[in-house]
Parts: C-alpha cells; sequence; structure tokens
C-alpha cells in the first residue's frame, strides 16, 4: 500500500481531485480536517483536554464544544492557539495512523492523507509521498467567490496565513497544477501515482 499526502493552499481544488482519486483506485481518502472535527467531539481524543484547558464555557447545552465560540477565543491570540493545536494536531495523526493500519488490513492499494498543514503537522514519517496541488492565485480566486462565496478581503486572510508556492514546492516530492482541466490535472496525477 502506498501512502500519499496530498496538500495545497485553499482553492486548488484538492476535494476534486481526491474525489477523482477515489473513484478511479482502490484508495482509501482521510481528510485531516475531518479527522480534526471528529477528535473534538464528544468521546474524541482532544475532547477533554480542550474542555480542560478552555473551560465549560466553549461548550454548547449539549455539552459539544462550540466551535464558533472556540474560534473567537485562539483566532488573535497565538499562545491559545498553539495550546489548542497541541491538542488535536496529535490526537489527529493518531488516529490516521489507526486508519492506516486498517486500510493495509483491508488490501487498499492507496491511503490519501489530505491536509492544508502536511508539512506542518509532521506527516513526511507517514507517507512514502508528498502532492503538492497548485492552482494560479486568479483560477484559486475565482474558485473561492463561486464555490464558497468568499470575499476578496475573507481570501486574502486565508492566503496570507497559508505556506507560500515556494516553500510548497520545496518540501514536496511533486508539483502538479491543476489550474486548467480536472482531466488534465488526473492525467499528470495518474503518472505520479503509479511511480
Amino acid at each position: 500500500m502506498k501512502t500519499i499526502g496530498i496538500t495545497g493552499g485553499i482553492g486548488c481544488g484538492k476535494s476534486a481531485i481526491l474525489a477523482m482519486i477515489e473513484n478511479n483506485y482502490n484508495a482509501r481518502i482521510v481528510e485531516a480536517d475531518r479527522v480534526g472535527h471528529e477528535v473534538m467531539e464528544k468521546g474524541g481524543e482532544a475532547y477533554n483536554k480542550i474542555v480542560d484547558y478552555f473551560t465549560e464555557d466553549i461548550l454548547d447545552t449539549d455539552r459539544n464544544i462550540d466551535r464558533k465560540k472556540l474560534a473567537s477565543i485562539v483566532f488573535n491570540n497565538k499562545e491559545k492557539l498553539e495550546k489548542l493545536n497541541s491538542f488535536v494536531h496529535p490526537a489527529v495523526k493518531h488516529e490516521i495512523i489507526r486508519r492506516k493500519e486498517q486500510a493495509q488490513k483491508d488490501n487498499i492499494d492507496f491511503f490519501i492523507i489530505e491536509a492544508a498543514l502536511l508539512i506542518e503537522a509532521g506527516y513526511r514519517d507517514i507517507c512514502d509521498k508528498f502532492i503538492y496541488i497548485y492552482a494560479n492565485e486568479n483560477v484559486r480566486r475565482e474558485r473561492l467567490r463561486q464555490s464558497r462565496g468568499m470575499t476578496d478581503e475573507k481570501i486574502n486572510e486565508v492566503m496570507k496565513n497559508q505556506l507560500s508556492e515556494d516553500v510548497f514546492t520545496k518540501m514536496c516530492d511533486y508539483k502538479v497544477d491543476n489550474s486548467g482541466k480536472m482531466e488534465e490535472t488526473f492525467e499528470k496525477l495518474k503518472k505520479i501515482l503509479v511511480l
């Protein structure tokens, strides 16, 4: 089984690529963001640590973590954001490793980990290769306006907090340009997957 990390900035079309891989290969896809939500749910690995640190003020009436309340606390507080990440990121990685072991038992050919923070969160040790999905900025902005209804201001805010193209390119084994047609992107991707 090959374990492949897929990363890239917002609006690069990672979701469409993941869907194509899932539909055409014996692959299991894990999106780190979704796992992050799961580990923060009641009974999840990070839940108690988060509640202990941030207090019960962050809970809603059903005792679930109110993600908006939590976000407002950590948004402009680097120390608290780092603390939150110190609870969530290890729990996410632990769960992803568990799912990878299960995929191996299930005879899956490709285990795909999609994470915006693939590089920063240290997934190199569990991936065979990193693929950077790239799209030029104008294409990304148009996609985000169309698909998510984001304003230019919001797009700027998100983009400035992501790694630069240079860092992605330097840290990843392959760069796939997804600025054009999805079919062309998938042809490039197919060549990489068989390497």
